[in-house]
């Protein structure tokens, strides 16, 4: 699999294979109690592979249901070229992209299940970054999904220049939903080496 490639063929578990994103998978899953979303709680950086750090997000739906970003990891700042916590996500996608990014993120929470995404982010007026970004259940109370735990991974900044037309940030490129089986399998296990 190359860095980019189109999820619209793959698997949800496909689509993480061999990324960071997979990492972040396997930390939630274990997270998981009893076949529960995990708890807000439970989401530790202390316990979490260093790797994923940088690009984690932990979003909040308020009561009017709009999504306020509550922590935003260092390479999200970095690409954003500012801290987005604290700020709500309408405010930080481009208008055409709100009714699909709040789709993606009500349809997590309600389903409590996760989802990989893909599509490009404008980065100045003459570039993008595509990125890939994976969207994760969790809860505040252990009554109801209310949160969602995530990660993004950034590839290939491009130039406007080298494309036709600017990239249609109002949908994603594509997406891939997880089924309650891949969310209940165990992580893999490493083997050992042999010698």
């Amino acid at each position: 699999m190359t860095n980019f490639e189109s999820v619209d063929t793959l698997r949800f578990l496909d689509a993480l294979r061999g990324t960071p994103l997979e990492a972040c998978l396997n930390f939630w899953r274990g997270r998981r109690q009893a076949g529960e979303t995990p708890r807000k709680s439970a989401m530790d950086p202390v316990e979490m592979p260093r790797r994923i750090l940088p690009n984690l997000f932990i979003y909040q739906r308020m009561e009017d249901g709009r999504f306020r970003c509550r922590l935003a990891g260092t390479e999200i700042c970095r690409v954003f070229r500012h801290n987005p916590t604290g700020l709500y996500l309408d405010a930080l996608v481009v208008p055409g992209a709100v009714a699909s990014r709040q789709r993606l993120f009500t349809s997590v929470l309600e389903r409590e299940l996760p989802v990989v995404y893909s599509g490009r982010l404008m980065h100045s007026p003459e570039s993008f970054v595509r990125f890939r970004r994976l969207l994760l259940p969790v809860s505040a109370t252990g009554d109801r999904a209310d949160h969602i735990f995530g990660m993004v991974v950034f590839y290939d900044f491009e130039r406007i220049a080298r494309n036709l037309s600017r990239p249609n940030d109002s949908v994603p490129d594509s997406e891939a939903w997880a089924t309650p089986e891949d969310i209940q399998a165990e992580p893999p296990q490493r083997l050992a080496a042999c010698g």
